[in-house]
C-alpha cells in the first residue's frame, strides 16, 4: 500500500482507488472532529426522528451506537 499524500494541513488525503490505512483514517478523524468542534457541539445526535422505533430496536433503546472519543478508537 502506498503512503497517502498529505494535505496542506497535514491530514492524509483519502486515496481514490486503494484502501486507506487505519492509522491514516484515525488521523483524519481526529482532524475532522477538531474542526467540527469549532462550529458545533461535540454530540449532535438528534433527540428524535420518525426512525426511532427501528433505531432503538437495533441499539438497545438508544438511537445509535454510543459516542466514543477519538482517543478510544
Amino acid at each position: 500500500m502506498n503512503k497517502p499524500e498529505l494535505s496542506k494541513s497535514g491530514v492524509p488525503t483519502i486515496p481514490m482507488h486503494e484502501p486507506m490505512a487505519w492509522e491514516d483514517w484515525l488521523k483524519g478523524r481526529r482532524a475532522r472532529r477538531e474542526t467540527g468542534r469549532r462550529v458545533a457541539p461535540e454530540i449532535i445526535r438528534r433527540p428524535g426522528s420518525s426512525s426511532d422505533r427501528r433505531l432503538r430496536g437495533l441499539f438497545q433503546g438508544e438511537r445509535g451506537l454510543p459516542f466514543k472519543p477519538t482517543e478510544e478508537l
